[in-house]
């Protein structure tokens, strides 16, 4: 009794008007799927280092009370071991120029804060290739 049905459901699957387009691989685009929760559990799957270097940065600007910093990955690499995470300093670079996609300024002097015990920012001069981190760029990585 089924055995007469299949070849009429193999040409309705065959010749049927599909609803979606085939956009992709996947047929549909994967925009599509993106919802709000779906990028506050992405968010919270970061990199545990990553959150780290971007809660520093934004406590730093909050209380200088810009939208930009300056820092080096060994600057970070400092700022994390002293927080008592194993950091790499290749890690650190990775993170900042293919998550954050910064790239390295010229050769020259800016000032690197550190939060001391009480919460003040200290500056400390220092030389070298640096990266400028916007407060813009950490609000997406914070949520």
């Amino acid at each position: 009794l089924m055995a007469k049905e299949i070849p009429h459901f193999l040409h309705f699957l065959l010749h049927r008007k599909l609803a979606a387009k085939n956009e992709s691989r996947m047929w549909f685009n994967p925009s599509a799927l993106e919802t709000p929760a779906l990028q506050k559990i992405k968010k919270y799957n970061t990199n545990k280092l990553e959150m780290e270097m971007a809660t520093y940065c934004r406590d730093v600007m909050e209380g200088l009370q810009k939208d930009k910093m300056r820092c080096c990955p060994k600057d970070l690499l400092e700022v994390l071991r002293e927080s008592g995470l194993r950091a790499d300093i290749t890690v650190i670079r990775n993170i900042l120029k293919d998550n954050w996609e910064l790239t390295s300024e010229k050769n020259g002097e800016y000032n690197f804060y550190h939060i001391g015990t009480d919460g003040e920012l200290v500056p400390v001069k220092r030389k070298g290739r640096y990266m400028e981190v916007a407060i813009a760029d950490l609000n997406k990585i914070l949520l």
